[in-house]
């Protein structure tokens, strides 16, 4: 983590800041959005409280990864401080309710360094699924801090809508850009190992084995659907939950029709073999996997938890909605999906194509790049 009294035209346009290189989709949206924006011509620099995690070896052409080496997500707000007196980026942006909470911080102590406090979860919901620092602080510290920030971005509609009223934020300060589609994967092959997992027809779910994704929901749900059929459930993510789910897939007789293969690189591969994409969340902020799982064509189960789902599948136009933590609705919404005909994905993905657009990684980039370069300007007329 070098960088001595930068001048102006070494100084980074963005510096997107987040709390390490975990698997998860809030993770892969940062990096694609640090590569895309370092393609569209801002200097960025990424920028890791913790420097660990299964993505920390993407290559990231045109962009400066930097490692700020704290003992915990938590508690990286000096040296994030440091880094922006150092560094002095022109905009800075974080992802991540830890690193949102640190930026925040960074707002108070440097307070030319104009900052985007980007948030990818429903802010009120299930103690369960709540960051601990808010169960037990509630929201009173993030409102004091976040009023510095200079824009609070949503990724959905529903999250920017709640952050402007928990936060007591103006509305002109707050706004929503949704989750990027990816990029279609080279190859849909899944690891060959996992070949025999598609032996049967498959409900697939994504994501981290924690209680905010509500893997033991689905579980339930899908006992009940397997007791009637010849299917596997594969659940992909890595988690503090691990342990439980696959003692509560043993108590429910799935010993060799639920699998947890682990976090996998490529898990458009596997929704587009899965003959339903299931999503189970107790709450999300504008699910990933599921823009994911459109994509390439894949039938979707999901909660209609806050916030995204019904935004990303245009009510229930491109998949059905359960309410959240109903296994019985959600087998019926199983039962009824594996029911209809498989018209396979290619023809879902052409009936998606137009609505898909609005997902597109160019247009998504293009509305950060507008917002980023909007916020320098604002800085630089604020700026004696």
């Amino acid at each position: 983590m070098s960088r001595a009294a930068p001048s102006n035209s070494s100084r980074p346009d963005l510096a997107l800041f987040i709390p390490s290189y975990a698997g998860g989709g809030a993770e892969r949206v940062a990096l694609f959005l640090a590569s895309s924006l370092a393609d569209a011509g801002l200097r960025v620099d990424l920028v890791v409280a913790c420097g660990h995690g299964a993505l920390r070896d993407e290559h990231l052409p045109g962009v400066t990864k930097v490692e700020l080496g704290a003992l915990t997500e938590i508690l990286a707000a000096p040296a994030w401080v440091r880094y922006l007196k150092r560094v002095r980026p022109r905009c800075a942006m974080s992802m991540i309710h830890t690193a949102n909470f640190n930026s925040g911080i960074g707002a108070f102590f440097v307070p030319h360094v104009p900052v985007i406090v980007n948030l990818r979860i429903a802010l009120d919901c299930d103690p369960a699924a709540q960051w601990w620092f808010r169960s037990w602080f509630g929201f009173a510290p993030e409102r004091r801090l976040y009023k510095r920030a200079a824009r609070v971005v949503g990724v959905s509609q529903g999250v920017a809508d709640e952050a402007a009223e928990v936060f007591r934020l103006p509305p002109n300060k707050v706004l929503s850009i949704p989750n990027p589609r990816r990029s279609r994967e080279a190859s849909f092959e899944v690891a060959p190992e996992h070949e025999p997992l598609f032996e049967r027809p498959v409900v697939l779910g994504v994501g981290r084995l924690a209680p905010q994704k509500d893997f033991a929901m689905l579980l339930r749900a899908f006992a009940d659907v397997a007791a009637q059929r010849d299917l596997h459930l594969v659940v992909l993510g890595e988690g503090p939950d691990r342990a439980s789910l696959e003692s509560q897939a043993q108590k429910l007789g799935l010993s060799g029709r639920a699998f947890f293969p682990g976090f996998v690189t490529n898990p458009q591969a596997y929704m587009r073999r899965a003959r339903v994409f299931a999503l189970s969340s107790r709450n999300e902020g504008f699910p990933g996997a599921l823009i994911e799982a459109l994509e390439v064509g894949a039938a979707i189960v999901s909660t209609d938890c806050p916030f995204g789902p019904r935004e990303a599948l245009d009510g229930e136009r491109f998949g059905r909605l359960v309410p959240v933590g109903d296994a019985e609705r959600f087998a019926a919404a199983l039962e009824a999906e594996l029911d209809q005909p498989d018209v396979g994905p290619d023809a879902r993905r052409a009936e998606r194509a137009d609505w898909m657009q609005r997902f597109d990684p160019e247009v998504i980039t293009g509305r950060y790049v507008d917002l980023i370069r909007g916020v320098i300007r604002e800085s630089g007329r604020s700026q004696p």
